[in-house]
C-alpha cells in the first residue's frame, strides 16, 4: 500500500522521529488494524525508564502484539530487536568509555531494552526458575543451560526469582542484563552474587541490600555508575528528566491487554505508594564484597534519609544524578 510505504519509509530514514510514528499510528487506527497499539506502546516503552511501575505489564503486553506482526515490518518499527551477530557477540554498550575512562556523551540515559516475554529463551528462563524453586537447590545458573543467541535475549530476570528462598549462589556471568528486578532482595538466603563481565549492568536496584546474608560478589565495577576507576556519571532521575535523546518518561503506559498499576512497595519501608516519581535517588553503598551504584525507588523524603552512609570516596549522601554531581576523583591513571 504506498500511503503505508511513506510512513515506513520516513521511519526507516529517522527511527528518533516520533511524531511520524503516531501519525502511522492514527493512521493504523482508522483503519482498526491493531499494530496500531504496538506502535504506540513501542513509543512509550522507549520513553519509560526501566524501573517505572508499568514496565512488566507493558513489556507482557508488547510481547503480546509482536506475535501477530510480520517480521519485515518490525525490521523497520523495531530496529532494535533485529539478532545479529554482532549483537550476539557484542556484551559491551556504548554508555561510557570503559577502557579509557572517556565519556562517550555528555549525559548518559538509563538503558530501556525491553524484554520480550514470549520469545523461547524467557520461558525457558521461567522453567529454570520454577525447577529451582521446585528442588529447592542452593545454586542458580540459567544462563549456563542456554546458547549464545538465547542468553542475548535476556535483558532481565523475572520477578519470580523471589521464589528462591533457598538459592545461595546466584550466577549471572558474561549476561546481557541491563536491570535486576528488586524482587532480588527477597531471595533471603543469598550469599554469593556473580554477574562478572555483564558490561551492560550499570547499576543495581537497592533492595538487593535486603539480601541479609550476601557475603560475596563478583561484579565488573568498570561498568557501574560512578566507578573508582572512571567515575562515569549517573542518569539523572529528576521528575520530567528525559529518559534518552529528546525522549520524556510517560505516567502511565498505553496498555489495552494487561493491567498496569502506579503503586509499586517503596524500596526502603516496604510500604506500598503511588510512585510519582519524586524520590528517587541513587545512592553508592557496600555490597558484599562490591561498592554499587544502587537505584532507590522511596515513597517519602523520610525514607531517603533513612538510607545509609555511603563509604569514603564515593557521593557521601543520595542524589539524583546527572553531570552536575560532584564525584571524588578517578583512581585510574
Amino acid at each position: 500500500m504506498p500511503e503505508e510505504d511513506g510512513f515506513l519509509g520516513a521511519i526507516r530514514a529517522d527511527p528518533r522521529d516520533t511524531t511520524a510514528r503516531l501519525v502511522y499510528a492514527d493512521w493504523l487506527d482508522e483503519r482498526h488494524d491493531p499494530r496500531g497499539d504496538f506502535v504506540r506502546l513501542h513509543l512509550a516503552l522507549a520513553a519509560a525508564a526501566p524501573d517505572h511501575a508499568e514496565r512488566v505489564a507493558g513489556e507482557h503486553e508488547l510481547s503480546h502484539l509482536r506475535k501477530d506482526c510480520d517480521p519485515a515490518w518490525l525490521a523497520v518499527v523495531e530496529p532494535e530487536g533485529a539478532l545479529t551477530i554482532d549483537r550476539v557477540e557484542r556484551r559491551g554498550c556504548q554508555c561510557f568509555d570503559m577502557g579509557s575512562g572517556q565519556r562517550r556523551a555528555p549525559t548518559p540515559y538509563l538503558h530501556v531494552d525491553s524484554q520480550d516475554t514470549e520469545c523461547g529463551a524467557w520461558k525457558r528462563l521461567l522453567e529454570l526458575v520454577e525447577e529451582a524453586a521446585a528442588d529447592g537447590r542452593e545454586e542458580f545458573a540459567p544462563l549456563r543451560e542456554m546458547g549464545p543467541v538465547d542468553r542475548s535475549r535476556i535483558v532481565t530476570l523475572p520477578a519470580t526469582i523471589a521464589k528462591l528462598k533457598a538459592v545461595k549462589s546466584l550466577s549471572l556471568y558474561g549476561s546481557n542484563l541491563v536491570r535486576v528486578p528488586p524482587e532480588i532482595g527477597e531471595m533471603s538466603a543469598l550469599e554469593e552474587f556473580d554477574p562478572y563481565t555483564s558490561y551492560r549492568l550499570h547499576w543495581l536496584p537497592y533492595e538487593i541490600t535486603h539480601c541479609e546474608n550476601l557475603r560475596e560478589s563478583r561484579v565488573s565495577t568498570r561498568a557501574l555508575y560512578g566507578n573508582y576507576k572512571y567515575r562515569p556519571p549517573f542518569p539523572l532521575l529528576d521528575p520530567g528528566a528525559p529518559t534518552g535523546p529528546g525522549r520524556k518518561e510517560p505516567a502511565r503506559l498505553p496498555l489495552k491487554r494487561w493491567e498496569g498499576t502506579a503503586t509499586r512497595p517503596c524500596s526502603v519501608c516496604g510500604e506500598s505508594f503511588e510512585d510519582r516519581r519524586r524520590h528517587r535517588v541513587w545512592v553508592s553503598l557496600r555490597v558484599a564484597t562490591d561498592v554499587l551504584p544502587l537505584l532507590v525507588n522511596a515513597c517519602s523524603e523520610e525514607c531517603v534519609g533513612m538510607l545509609p552512609v555511603p563509604p569514603d570516596g564515593y557521593v557521601p549522601t543520595p542524589h539524583r544524578g546527572g553531570t552536575r554531581v560532584h564525584q571524588p576523583p578517578a583512581r585510574y591513571p
